[in-house]
């Protein structure tokens, strides 16, 4: 099979996961609840249901299916960046230039966390420091710093003054054209 028809494949699944987990969920929260999830009528007093370990436990399970769909919880190391088209094609970034750790936290509302490693702003430098578009300078004591180099404003990186607490520091910031050229290349920076 095609590796784009097991993408496709991967992700039909996974929706298909998402659907389950949701029905689960509030499975779980009726049990938790003494109610009878096909009636939603509530059970005996005596019943099982109403013991706390047993409600604790539905509600701990809930929480953890919750979190499963939302992304913030995994069992396996996701290793592998992937942004679907259709993801892509909702990503909205603002005009004005942006940092790497600001675009990898809009992409990261847009990718499917389940099959996907969030993106970084340290690893979307690294890899664009492989591939030339941005450079890597020493500073005194053998601290290094991303910085631009002759290529970097051609493909839309630009360096700013910027301040913090009365300190004036050099910051990497990704201008319009930048910003198209990250989100047309994504797939391939985060393979480079």
């Amino acid at each position: 099979m095609a590796t784009k028809e097991m993408e496709v494949k991967e992700v039909k699944e996974l929706q298909q996961e998402k659907v389950s987990i949701e029905r689960t969920v509030s499975i779980l929260e009726n049990l938790a609840k003494g109610l009878d999830p096909g009636t939603q009528k509530a059970v005996k007093k005596d019943h099982i249901l109403h013991d706390p370990e047993v409600i604790r436990s539905f509600y701990f399970a809930k929480q953890v299916l919750e979190n499963v769909k939302k992304g913030t919880y995994n069992n396996r190391k996701l290793t592998e960046f992937i942004i679907t088209p259709a993801q892509k094609s909702k990503i909205r970034l603002p005009e004005r230039k942006i940092g790497v750790n600001e675009f990898s936290r809009i992409i990261n509302e847009h990718i499917d966390l389940h099959i996907s490693k969030k993106l970084t702003g340290v690893e979307l430098n690294r890899q664009l420091k492989k591939l030339g578009v941005l450079s890597e300078e020493v500073l005194e004591g053998g601290k290094k710093r991303t910085v631009t180099n002759k290529d970097s404003l051609g493909i839309g990186f630009e360096t700013e003054k910027r301040d913090k607490n009365g300190n004036e520091y050099d910051m990497v910031v990704i201008n319009t054209k930048g910003k198209a050229y990250l989100l047309e290349n994504l797939e391939k920076i985060m393979k480079a």
